[in-house]
């Protein structure tokens, strides 16, 4: 989880992370794309010291950002809405809208063209980046086009098709209030809820009917037999080809009454399962967990000089997540605070790659227990640089905060806008002291995060290694205010 976004843009970013990391010789060229349009700059993106570099002046003009040259002190300045850049070649240090800014690779000028981090670029000019290993291309998406729905990390596209063929649909099966599918392979699917009357749908594009379910006529929508009339919430399912030309197989399930929905991470990407319940009054009880709980700060471990050795049981974000707690409790707040120590609960079988596993089984048990809860925060601390965590307001330094979304939950977009108001409520009081948000699918990350649990649910990465608890106890006094306003507002 790297780098500082601009405060001022609050819009989706998927980091160069995505990218491939390579050294600077490529065996295919790299190609570059803009909402579609492939831009064919002069001299073509390529990989440096693992930063992904791309031309200054293609990339800014088909944003329609403003670009100067200053050939006396070498400087790029580029000029996008409320963002401010200006980088220097072959210095590491850039200024955005005033603040100065650490990058991980220098500008530089190959064939008389200005290359520039794409990292940087995405991040402050408020663009998401998504990379396609096998046709090494860079595709880079405006935010006007996410809001038309034509961003491929939101909106389900057909996928490739592997020897000819798409995914076949093998199953649909409902019982005891979830919804099961199943197919032969990876699946993007989309669930909305729809009223007059109650109904779940699933649009899942790039999948065929099969054997096992043969595809019903045209114009025809099939009925899954065994739906007992004395199921509570369900009346019937229903199942048809929607749309032939993506090959999206639609399942309705019909409501007898309103329903919230929830889609299970089960790990397999073949399988679908939505859990559905009649919706339950909720409280406004905040969960605060920690997926990483042994991530901790250099300043709490002396002896400790490298950040990947950051770790420690009982000295570590956990102290954050007691300050947020005592935060929220001092403002009238219903607080519940997890410290499991999943290393010790797990003991020789403990992997790290299973840390969202492990706190999955935490939150689930905490809003078993506590069904009042409605506001859920995973604290972390981040690896970056001090320079990328740290902000100085006022002649006070601050740790910053960075929202993570996974991509991977269907329902990312609420937690998206969840973040954004949080943001937006920290941001009018301290600018410059979030980082913004980052977007991770399942290439670079867990991609869900447990956010499928609920729709205020957010991952927050509270300073680096290299912040003091001080820095990180003023950030969180400051998130407290935040999220008891929306607390209050009934948010």
């Amino acid at each position: 989880m790297k780098r500082s976004l601009s405060a001022l843009l609050l819009l989706i970013v998927v980091l160069a992370t995505v990218l491939p990391a390579a050294s600077a010789a490529q065996s295919q060229p790299l190609t570059l794309f803009l909402d579609g349009k492939n831009l064919h700059p002069s001299v073509p993106p390529r990989i440096v010291s693992q930063t992904t570099m791309v031309p200054a002046r293609t990339i800014s003009e088909a944003l329609g950002a403003a670009i100067v040259w200053n050939p006396a002190n070498r400087t790029v300045t580029i000029t996008r809405g409320q963002s401010s850049l200006l980088l220097t070649v072959n210095k590491k240090q850039a200024v955005v809208n005033g603040n100065n800014v650490t990058l991980e690779q220098a500008p530089m000028i190959v064939s008389g063209s200005t290359l520039l981090p794409l990292r940087f670029i995405a991040e402050n000019l408020g663009i998401l980046v998504r990379w396609d290993k096998p046709t090494q291309s860079i595709n880079l998406w405006t935010s006007d086009t996410t809001v038309s729905g034509s961003d491929p990390a939101t909106d389900p596209t057909v996928p490739s098709i592997p020897g000819g063929a798409y995914p076949e649909l093998e199953n649909i099966v409902y019982v005891n209030n979830q919804l099961a599918v199943k197919s032969t392979g990876d699946i993007t699917p989309t669930v909305t809820t729809l009223t007059n009357p109650d109904r779940v749908v699933v649009d899942i594009p790039g999948l065929q009917f099969s054997q096992a379910i043969p595809e019903p006529g045209e114009n025809v929508i099939a009925e899954l037999p065994g739906i007992p009339a004395s199921d509570p919430l369900v009346s019937k399912v229903r199942y048809s080809m929607f749309d032939k030309a993506t090959s999206t197989v639609r399942i309705v399930v019909d409501l007898k009454k309103p329903a919230t929905y929830q889609v299970v991470n089960s790990g397999d990407q073949n399988s679908l399962i939505v859990h559905m319940a009649a919706p339950q009054s909720q409280g406004s009880a905040v969960l605060i967990y920690h997926s990483h709980n042994r991530e901790s700060f250099l300043s709490l471990l002396p002896g400790v000089t490298n950040p990947n050795l950051a770790f420690n049981a009982t000295r570590n974000i956990q102290l954050l997540g007691d300050r947020l707690s005592q935060d929220l409790t001092a403002k009238g707040a219903e607080v519940y605070h997890a410290d499991d120590d999943y290393q010790s609960i797990y003991g020789s079988s403990f992997s790290t790659g299973k840390a969202y596993v492990y706190s999955e089984k935490t939150v689930k048990s905490e809003l078993a227990q506590h069904p009042q809860i409605k506001y859920i925060f995973d604290i972390h601390r981040d690896s970056s640089s001090r320079s990328a965590t740290t902000i100085n307001i006022g002649g006070t330094n601050y740790a910053k905060l960075y929202f993570v979304i996974g991509l991977e939950n269907p329902d990312w977009k609420k937690n998206d806008a969840f973040a954004k108001k949080l943001q937006s409520l920290i941001n009018a009081k301290y600018p410059g002291i979030s980082r913004g948000i980052y977007y991770k699918d399942k290439s670079v990350g867990n991609g869900w995060y447990n956010q499928n649990l609920s729709s205020r649910a957010a991952l927050i990465e509270v300073g680096g290694a290299y912040n003091t608890l001080t820095e990180g106890n003023r950030t969180i006094d400051i998130l407290a205010d935040a999220i008891n306003q929306l607390r209050l507002s009934g948010y």
